[in-house]
């Protein structure tokens, strides 16, 4: 019962600390197991499972895919001392094979559906915390050494790994947006903003609000567009684009090809305002400088003058304070 009360604890507080932020549902039935439906399942003696464990599972839907995804998710937390790639490799296989059931079972169904009779798909997600802060670089190092061979992975099934790197930013990114709010610097009407890509169309309204998906949180770049904030009147804030960047920003290149990017996504105008906010820890020192230039020489590539240069020119960009998350066993119960 106490571990229950745990996970359930440990759930909710990842929720309401990093993926309410962006827009995550979380479904209320948390740390309980589903039938295995799979006669090709075993145990590690060898024995056929009955059950899958279920820590938690988070939802939204994805606008190019036009389904809603369920990331069925195991939570860990280690210190350094405790983390070892054999824990990680035989985390990643129980949770590719509970995916695996979970697709197919009617069990699963019954417990962890929101909704029914809607498309939707079922992915692994393998939540890593290191809450003593000692072990990211080691968590990455093993799991660059896990094999994908070795993950029994069925065909056409997912699963997605936040580690301590991936946590701590999320955690800081959330934790900005939060107090943004409260210094009205972001409307609390801000939205994710999904462009048509050359493959994938959005199926959903430019202006609704969605959950940010893992693959968003975890690309080069997210853009957040808001609407302007007014009081007794007065416009406070005005509408405009927000802009997470995940790249260290060692290159003017890089910098050319986002204002590039902005531009085609026709963000870029004299009534909005663009903000970008760089949150990778390992940043170069010159990542100002390099925007700076990136900008002069962007302008200068498509002969931009007067107020489309001008509005290039507006664009600024800050570094973002790493806030590292604790979620200490010893304060809310994790499992090691």
């Amino acid at each position: 019962m106490a571990e229950t009360v745990n996970i359930s604890h440990v759930a909710n507080k990842i929720a309401h600390d990093i993926f309410k932020v962006f827009f995550w549902e979380m479904h209320p039935q948390q740390d309980t197991n589903f039938e295995c439906v799979s006669d090709t399942h075993k145990s590690e003696n060898g024995t056929q499972k009955r059950t899958h464990p279920g820590d938690v599972v988070f939802h939204y839907i994805d606008p190019y895919l036009n389904k809603r995804i369920y990331l069925h998710t195991d939570l860990k937390s280690y210190k350094k001392s405790t983390l070892q790639q054999g824990k990680i490799r035989d985390s990643l296989k129980s949770l590719a094979l509970t995916v695996e059931c979970a697709a197919i079972s009617e069990s699963w169904r019954q417990k962890f559906l929101s909704i029914d009779q809607e498309v939707y798909e079922v992915r692994g997600l393998l939540f890593v915390a290191n809450h003593d802060g000692q072990a990211t670089e080691d968590f990455a190092k093993y799991l660059k050494g896990i094999a994908k061979s070795n993950i029994p992975v069925a065909k056409g099934q997912t699963l997605h790994i936040l580690g301590p790197s991936e946590i701590n930013s999320l955690f800081s990114i959330a934790t900005d947006i939060k107090l943004a709010i409260q210094d009205k610097t972001l409307s609390p009407s801000y939205r994710f903003f999904y462009p048509d890509l050359t493959l994938w169309k959005r199926h959903t309204a430019d202006d609704q609000r969605i959950g940010a998906t893992i693959e968003m949180l975890l690309s080069p770049y997210f853009i957040l567009k808001y609407p302007a904030i007014v009081e007794d009147g007065n416009i406070i804030l005005r509408p405009g684009s927000l802009i997470y960047y995940s790249r260290p920003g060692n290159t003017i290149e890089e910098f050319v090809y986002l204002l590039d990017s902005l531009s085609r996504c026709q963000l870029v105008n004299a009534k909005e305002q663009i903000r970008i906010i760089a949150f990778k820890q390992q940043r170069s020192a010159q990542i100002k400088n390099n925007f700076e230039k990136a900008k002069h020489r962007y302008c200068k590539m498509w002969n931009f003058e007067g107020d489309r240069e001008a509005e290039i020119m507006s664009i600024s960009i800050d570094a973002l304070a790493q806030i590292s998350s604790n979620y200490s066993p010893d304060e809310i119960g994790w499992r090691l």
